[in-house]
């Protein structure tokens, strides 16, 4: 994506500090979140407003991190209500275990299960495809560098 997109540094938290963060975003407990991380892009030139975000959730458990991929895609699906934007579903082929993914009008978002990571790829302003390009890669992504042992 480093030919289209460009961005600031990548995130990571632990402890204390990724529990209080995953709690907010998910509106739930996040029981056996070992670690979350993200990173921001945007178009070369961003003209057009076009931003992909990408959030990363590892948990204990493959259960966890469904229970919180779960939490997450709801508590945004209720945002997008309040809006008075409904979102529609999308069907995204990523690759993943579990996947959620749905649009309003001027954004996507997949939610994502790979083993016991939670990967959440949302866009904006992007064209139709786009949602599940950025999904694959993030998948891929997780699974080259979670390797054959993390308990897929």
């Amino acid at each position: 994506m480093g030919e289209v997109f460009v961005g600031g540094d990548p995130f990571l938290a632990q402890g204390a500090e990724s529990e209080k963060h995953c709690a907010k975003e998910t509106g739930a407990a996040c029981t056996g979140l070992l670690a979350l991380a993200g990173k921001d892009m945007e178009v070369r030139g961003n003209s057009d407003g076009t931003r992909v975000e990408f959030r990363l959730y590892a948990f204990e458990t493959a259960e966890q991190a469904g229970t919180a991929l779960k939490s997450l895609a709801g508590k945004e699906r209720k945002k997008s209500d309040e809006r008075g934007d409904p979102t529609q579903p999308v069907t995204v082929a990523s690759g993943a275990d579990e996947t959620d993914a749905f649009h309003d009008d001027a954004t996507a978002e997949a939610f994502m299960r790979i083993g016991a990571v939670v990967a959440h790829a949302y866009t904006t302003e992007t064209k139709p495809g786009a949602l599940e390009h950025v999904a694959k890669v993030q998948v891929e992504r997780v699974r080259t560098v979670a390797g054959k042992n993390a308990g897929y």
